[in-house]
């Protein structure tokens, strides 16, 4: 990982850039810091959450935009499998708005797990994306965001140095 790759993924976590995510700007597929940081929220997700418990957070709303983000640093099979998840969870009725709907009954900061709120409802449709996210590179989606952060690199440093 690049010096930049690795100062923006601290970077995009404190002010002011955390705050992108609250404009539209974060959903911009023309905008370099907006496919860095859709990225790395994403790879960031999955490993500590799942990708499942991602389908429900706000990483997830912006799934779409994830995929684009993909295809842009040159990850197509990446980003298909990611449209395959997409799709399997919709199907099943896993979308963001049916997750958050399960959730608006708990108080803030509850800790709980997916099975927990859940229950059985969606089992065979997490199998099935849980399968189909296993089979990702994510060392082609470092090497990748890698050389995408160093074809950007004067803009997204300038973000850094504000």
């Amino acid at each position: 990982m690049s010096n930049l790759l690795s100062d923006l993924s601290i970077a995009i976590y404190a002010e002011p850039l955390s705050g992108f995510r609250d404009t539209a700007a974060i959903r911009d597929p023309n905008n370099p810091l907006a496919v860095v940081m859709l990225l790395i929220d994403y790879e960031t997700e999955c490993s500590m959450s799942g990708i499942v418990t991602l389908l429900g957070n706000s990483t997830g709303s912006r799934l779409p935009e994830t995929i684009t983000a993909l295809e842009l640093i040159g990850c197509d099979s990446h980003a298909t499998c990611l449209a395959q998840i997409q799709a399997i969870a919709k199907q099943s009725g896993m979308t963001y708005d049916a997750i958050q709907k399960d959730r608006s009954s708990l108080s803030e900061f509850t800790v709980t797990s997916f099975h927990a709120l859940h229950g059985d409802k969606w089992d065979d449709a997490a199998e099935m994306i849980g399968s189909i996210h296993d089979t990702i590179d994510f060392d082609d989606f470092w090497i990748k965001l890698n050389a995408y952060v160093e074809r950007h690199e004067k803009e997204l440093r300038s973000h850094i140095e504000r």
